[in-house]
């Protein structure tokens, strides 16, 4: 409660212990955001969410969780559910840059909530997008995405969209703690047809995979002496303070001998992502598609790429897949 007390804007006007009084409190009195536990006594955020959903609702839900195996599953659940963040506590309250990390986490969640809509996470429909056709020009060699806050659940909109077999592998960094990303790419690989893993340092990047950046470690992509294009999972301190950076990623690009590359922003806080396919740009044949303001839970990275002039095409996140699809010729 301290800590959400001390930022500028936000102040704590119920404390409930179980689902039951959350509810009842949420319908007393107007808030602007939840932060709740992984699972409350009686109630799980996926149940509070559906519960809230059912009412009509639209509240934003920053679930606190933690490392262990039981958590995670959980919090993934709840991110593709469609809670708006997630913050990980500290193993023990005793340490005290543990405890300043955890504090700047739920802080930055919270200054976020300003800018998501939160409508995009309720909303089961499909939304029209631009149907125009564009026929394809380029033979690609990787598909390179990025998303953060709202990602998941875009993630496990988009992937189950895309045929089995698209030709190349498709790389995502998706901001995530340690822990969280192997429980992501099984969730997301079990309801699609395309295969979707969880990257390893130095594997090859194979066609017809997704392979997800493992969460707190920098991911880059770089070649073998046999030229193929492989993972490269490494740690590192955090650029612009993330670790996935999608920059990073994009950045690494540049270096291998890949020329033609197609970009995907999806939702997200911040800008990261826009540095990287600008510098890509300059050095190989690129097409970037962005999701639309109206489907992203914070439109952040996308606006920048878009501001930009990066973008090449924007889509809601339900004709995504559609048009990876069109311009892989699948």
């Amino acid at each position: 409660c301290d800590i959400i007390n001390s930022v500028p804007g936000f102040e704590v006007t119920s404390i409930c212990r179980d689902g039951k009084c959350a509810l009842k409190a949420i319908s007393e009195k107007s808030c602007d955001c939840i932060v709740m536990n992984i699972y409350l006594e009686g109630m799980s955020t996926v149940s509070l969410f559906k519960s809230l959903k059912d009412l009509k609702c639209h509240i934003p839900i920053i679930a606190i969780t933690s490392a262990v195996s039981e958590d995670r599953e959980r919090t993934v659940q709840a991110l593709e559910a469609g809670i708006v963040d997630m913050v990980v506590r500290p193993y023990s309250f005793g340490d005290k840059a543990s405890n300043e990390k955890f504090r700047m986490s739920l802080i930055s969640a919270l200054k976020a909530i300003p800018d998501s809509n939160t409508a995009s996470l309720f909303n089961d429909q499909a939304s029209l997008g631009d149907m125009s056709i564009r026929k394809r020009k380029v033979n690609y060699s990787l598909v390179a995405l990025a998303c953060s806050t709202g990602g998941p659940q875009a993630l496990h909109r988009m992937i189950p969209m895309l045929p089995a077999h698209i030709g190349v592998p498709m790389v995502i960094v998706q901001h995530m703690p340690a822990g969280f990303t192997a429980s992501l790419a099984e969730r997301i690989d079990q309801d699609s047809q395309i295969s979707v893993r969880e990257a390893s340092d130095q594997e090859i990047l194979k066609p017809d995979t997704v392979y997800i950046a493992p969460g707190g470690r920098h991911f880059a992509v770089a070649e073998d002496r046999m030229g193929n294009l492989i993972a490269h999972v490494y740690d590192g301190p955090p650029v612009h303070n993330l670790r996935p950076c999608a920059d990073v990623m994009y950045e690494s690009l540049c270096r291998v001998r890949a020329n033609n590359i197609l970009c995907v922003v999806l939702t997200g806080m911040g800008a990261d992502g826009t540095e990287g396919i600008s510098r890509l740009r300059d050095c190989k044949h690129i097409y970037t598609i962005s999701q639309d303001e109206k489907s992203c839970v914070v439109y952040g990275m996308p606006k920048s790429v878009y501001d930009k002039g990066l973008s090449d095409e924007v889509k809601p996140i339900t004709e995504i897949a559609k048009a990876i699809s069109r311009e892989l010729g699948v």
